[in-house]
């Protein structure tokens, strides 16, 4: 298990790995992974001899069709189309009684059968327990003693230390990766004990001003696009913002996220920037009727167009960069890019190459589902307000713009410290949907744990659970040039 001063989970020494034992493709699942898995399926994609994407998912429940149980898993294993092959791993504590068949042989075996059809086959399987390990194919005793291998041998593999030497650790569970990288993902309780009382009252005292100041309002077009730029301010410096020190800016953002369409706009914002999916949200119909956000006007010529904002009470850029709003009355910067079946529970990792740089196919604006190249303005909303559902639902098949997804969950787990009920299940229940975006499907559904503390029955909550529960996992996450990969975050992390 790794401390919050350990090495970064899940980044492996190299992008070359050499595998020469079993014990040496069991240790480096739960590097792929930040965490060793449980009662869970694990496979592997291979091309050759070089390992490729790793797909975690919960086992099946007894009664449940193995058929489609496995069809599920191999949609999202074709995303890998360098693959040749693939490798099984399960983990789980159910009896494996000598000479019987293995625990959930059934679903292995169809799944087997499944992947040697679409040209994936099974070319190796373990069963890993909580004291030993054997493979899962082998009976005979004589090359596979009883009851297996002790877990020693996993641990003291030459890949094993190749990857701790590299800078690599795991966490026990995916609560604990969880924990670690966000401790407000605790309990209320022993979430904020680190958090002056003194400094919560005050970014409490911010957001109840500022909702009611925006109630009401938080859709209008200028109030929209100030909302909007002030996050796009705090994004572009998440190394150097502290909620603490900045109770009004904190404020404000807490309250604005109690506004669904705000919330659901800095989902897709955070993917695919602040431009396109003001578009989109105008394209949708999310904002209320009035000059649109990207048409500059004076307080002036109309009262509401300045937006209301918070003060940042620091010396700074970020205090600069509000002033700067302020007085435009438009964006200071833009950025620039800075329903499946399966297994319930889902993790997925591109493999130790990372992900390759983008082709023309993957560039956002160029796939066949959005033609032509985007173009700001009333003629693209039909195309925006596509592409913006089509992030909201995992649909999207383009590129996502990882820095800053992962700049917003620096941030959401700094406002979840300080926030309680709606605007702390809201800011939760975010956290885990780039969590799933990410194709960490276990670690998004212990911050949607936490989002049903805050807010029992938190409508995005259920909704996102009820997907991860089916298996979700979005359409970026399955492809090698669109999936997150852990290195594009570890400066933010180390900024942070």
């Amino acid at each position: 298990m790794s401390t919050p001063s350990s090495p970064v989970p899940g980044t492996p020494a190299s992008p070359s790995l050499v595998v020469s034992s079993p014990a040496d493709i069991l240790s480096y699942i739960p590097h792929a992974l930040g965490f060793l898995p449980t009662e869970s399926l694990v496979v592997l994609t291979t091309a050759g001899r070089k390992l490729g994407a790793t797909l975690r998912v919960d086992l099946p429940d007894a009664g449940a069709d193995p058929l489609g149980f496995a069809h599920g898993v191999l949609s999202f294993l074709q995303g890998d189309l360098d693959a040749d092959g693939t490798l099984v791993v399960v983990y789980t504590e159910e009896p494996w009684g000598r000479g019987a068949p293995a625990p959930h042989s059934g679903t292995v075996l169809t799944l087997e059968d499944v992947l040697d059809t679409a040209g994936l086959p099974v070319r190796g399987g373990w069963l890993v327990s909580r004291s030993a390990w054997r493979d899962f194919f082998c009976l005979e005793e004589e090359c596979c003693p009883w009851p297996g291998h002790p877990l020693d041998t996993v641990a003291h593999s030459a890949l094993n230390a190749e990857l701790i030497f590299g800078g690599s650790a795991f966490d026990a569970s995916a609560p604990d990766a969880v924990l670690r990288t966000a401790p407000s993902v605790a309990a209320r309780a022993d979430a904020r004990t680190a958090v002056p009382d003194a400094a919560i009252r005050a970014v409490e005292t911010a957001q109840a001003h500022y909702a009611a100041c925006c109630a009401g309002r938080w859709t209008t077009p200028h109030q929209f696009r100030a909302t909007s730029a002030l996050w796009d301010a705090v994004l572009h410096r998440v190394g150097e913002f502290d909620a603490e020190a900045e109770p009004d800016v904190a404020g404000f953002l807490l309250a604005s996220v109690e506004a669904r369409a705000v919330r659901d706009f800095l989902l897709v914002s955070a993917c695919l920037g602040s431009a396109a999916a003001v578009d989109g949200a105008t394209g949708c119909g999310l904002l209320a009727p009035g000059p649109r956000a990207d048409t500059p006007s004076t307080p002036d010529e109309d009262p509401a167009a300045a937006g209301v904002l918070p003060e940042a009470r620091s010396s700074g850029p970020l205090h600069d960069a509000v002033a700067a709003i302020r007085a435009a009355g438009a964006p200071a910067e833009v950025d620039a890019g800075l329903d499946p079946e399966a297994g319930a529970g889902i993790d997925a990792d591109p493999g130790p190459g990372g992900r390759p740089e983008p082709g023309p196919e993957s560039e956002a604006g160029s796939d066949a589902r959005y033609p032509g190249p985007r173009t700001a303005g009333p003629a693209s909303c039909g195309v925006e307000a596509l592409r913006y559902a089509d992030v909201l639902a995992g649909r999207h098949p383009g590129a996502i713009a990882w820095d800053r997804v992962d700049a917003m969950s620096i941030l959401l787990a700094q406002l979840a410290a300080v926030s309680d009920g709606e605007s702390r299940a809201a800011t939760l229940t975010m956290s885990a949907w780039f969590e799933y975006a990410r194709g960490r499907g276990s670690r998004a559904a212990v911050f949607l744990d936490a989002a049903e503390r805050s807010v029992p029955g938190y409508r995005l909550a259920r909704l996102l659970h009820e997907l991860l529960r089916r298996g979700g996992l979005p359409v970026w996450a399955r492809s090698r040039a669109t999936a997150w990969t852990e290195g594009a975050a570890a400066a933010l992390r180390d900024a942070a």
